[in-house]
């Protein structure tokens, strides 16, 4: 008897060779797959996330140059109120219901902060010298900043996002403590998620 020989591999060794590398662009496809599929979904499709704010960003982040500002009591303000994180309320020539209720929510929104409620301060700027209704109104607002009969230019242009002019609706703008105008808040509002944003940025800033 023969002795038993090894059996002979009939493969063509340029076919062994084929296949391994279609093994290996497949393996390569696969470890490759989420960011094709990330960056056709971006850039091609524009399936862009939320971003998870309430507010709409700022982009790109726009430092407010502060004009010389003077509140109701006769204070100068030449650094807009530097140091903490600001949300400003323009209301026109006049605070109407809305402009009154954003300020009630600005306010209580500032208290619902807790142990961060100093960080944050609220301003009122308006065009024209308070009436004698918003001046009994702003008694229950002790911790407003009031700025009235304030017609600069030069800082509405600066806060003027999608081609809106500043006042005409009673919007809110939130300002950082490194005097960055970073978010806009519509007239009508959920004050709960107001409070969600801020306490979102407060958290990963200690800055203000």
């Amino acid at each position: 008897m023969n002795p038993e020989q090894p059996p002979v591999n009939s493969e063509n060794p340029a076919n062994r060779l084929f296949w391994y590398r279609v093994k290996l662009l497949a393996l390569v496809l696969v470890f490759l797959s989420p960011f094709i599929g990330g960056w056709l979904a971006l850039y091609v499709f524009e399936l862009r996330p939320d971003s998870g704010n309430y507010g709409t960003l700022v982009q790109p982040v726009r430092k407010i140059d502060w004009p010389t500002l003077s509140t109701r009591d006769g204070r100068r303000i030449e650094d807009g109120f530097g140091g903490k994180w600001r949300m400003l309320l323009f209301a026109g020539d006049y605070c109407a219901e809305l402009c009154r209720k954003n300020l009630y929510y600005l306010r209580q929104i500032r208290v619902l902060l807790g142990r961060d409620t100093e960080r944050l301060l609220n301003v009122l700027i308006i065009r024209q010298p308070l009436d004698e209704s918003m001046k009994a109104f702003l008694k229950d607002y002790p911790d407003l900043e009031v700025i009235d009969d304030y017609r600069g230019t030069a800082l509405y242009s600066q806060f003027a996002v999608g081609g809106e002019a500043v006042g005409v609706n009673p919007k809110m703008y939130l300002v950082d403590p490194d005097e960055n105008l970073m978010m806009v808040y519509p007239p009508e509002n959920d004050q709960n998620r107001v409070l969600e944003d801020l306490k979102r940025l407060m958290k990963l800033s200690q800055i203000g």
